[in-house]
């Protein structure tokens, strides 16, 4: 039924909710699980000199990376642990829902698996933007976990 699962993962509990399920689906299927993650750097603007914004980007950049890191290699212990042969993790950058369709543009996959919300907190107390703009925009089915 589905030959690649990507599962969106933010380090929150909804997240860890939906790695729960696109491993069970990946099981099932006998699917590739993808573990994708965005680091977002902040863009902020400053009268300073342009190279200490720069820099001060290269630092988040830096620690979203280191951070990506730890959450996807959790992920990715979790999916072994459960007999996931074929395990992918990608790091996109920027907003995540712009940097999922730009990964799903040379890697398609067949359904994608997002958490209700993520580390947002209250601000989308119904459904997360990001879960709600990856279901307007995916060109796949988008399976929202709670």
């Amino acid at each position: 039924m589905f030959d690649k699962v990507l599962v969106a993962l933010d380090g929150s509990e909804h997240a860890a909710m939906a790695l729960q399920t696109a491993t069970r689906l990946a099981q099932r299927c006998d699917a590739a699980l993808i573990l994708f993650h965005s680091v977002q750097v902040s863009a902020f603007r400053s009268d300073y000199d342009f190279r200490v914004v720069e820099s001060a980007r290269e630092v988040y950049r830096r620690i979203g990376r280191e951070q990506a890191d730890a959450i996807l290699q959790e992920a990715e212990d979790t999916a072994r642990a459960a007999g996931i042969v074929n395990v992918t993790r990608v790091v996109g950058e920027g907003d995540p829902v712009k940097a999922l369709l730009k990964v799903m543009q040379g890697t398609p996959v067949d359904l994608i698996v997002v958490g209700t919300r993520g580390l947002t907190g209250l601000r989308e107390i119904a459904m997360g933007s990001v879960a709600h703009k990856m279901t307007v925009a995916a060109p796949c089915p988008v399976l929202i976990v709670k």
